[in-house]
């Protein structure tokens, strides 16, 4: 079965490519002082873990957004901007689509806005009516979507990817969406 999929994943690639529709979207760069304004000084903590804190931000135009932390300290501009590049490129319904970066005290990713929160809110909040199975089931399947385009579908594959609770957000109609970072190999 392997060895199917290795001879395939040209065809499917290419199959990929020409089934997307519109320009490719372009990743903007922001102003830290911008960042900062928009999640009202880092104060609106979405979620946080050992590889970063996410916030919502609210800017000047009034567009909401998820901005994420990126806490590798061992990793270079360099490694930075290629991860930006290739975080850009990746398009499918079940991962956050990267809109923006930005580089100052902290290096910050900027994702689409999310109307549900985080699957670990809704898993974990008593306060929040609990998930229906069908529900549960859904989001399940998306995520199993995503990761088999990272390692099928994207170019190049993506092969680690840490998945839990805390980085599955939810829609408007619940349908999963994973925000993520991945660590560039030079």
């Amino acid at each position: 079965m392997h060895r199917l999929i290795q001879k395939m994943r040209p065809y499917l690639l290419a199959w990929l490519r020409r089934s997307r529709s519109g320009p490719a979207s372009l990743v903007r760069r922001l102003s830290y002082k911008d960042m900062k304004r928009a999640t009202d000084g880092f104060r609106r903590i979405i979620y946080s873990n050992t590889h970063g804190a996410a916030y919502r931000a609210r800017f000047q135009d009034g567009e909401v957004a998820l901005v994420k932390e990126v806490k590798d300290l061992n990793q270079g501009k360099d490694k930075f901007f290629k991860e930006v590049q290739l975080l850009g490129q990746l398009h499918h319904r079940h991962l956050l689509a990267l809109k923006g970066f930005s580089i100052g005290c902290k290096r910050l990713l900027v994702f689409d806005n999310i109307e549900n929160g985080s699957l670990k809110e809704h898993l974990n909040d008593p306060l929040k009516t609990p998930l229906n199975w069908n529900t549960r089931l859904q989001i399940a399947i998306g995520v199993a979507a995503a990761l088999e385009y990272l390692l099928l579908f994207s170019n190049p594959p993506i092969y680690h990817v840490s998945i839990s609770a805390s980085n599955v957000m939810l829609d408007e109609n619940y349908t999963a969406k994973i925000v993520w970072t991945m660590h560039v190999e030079t």
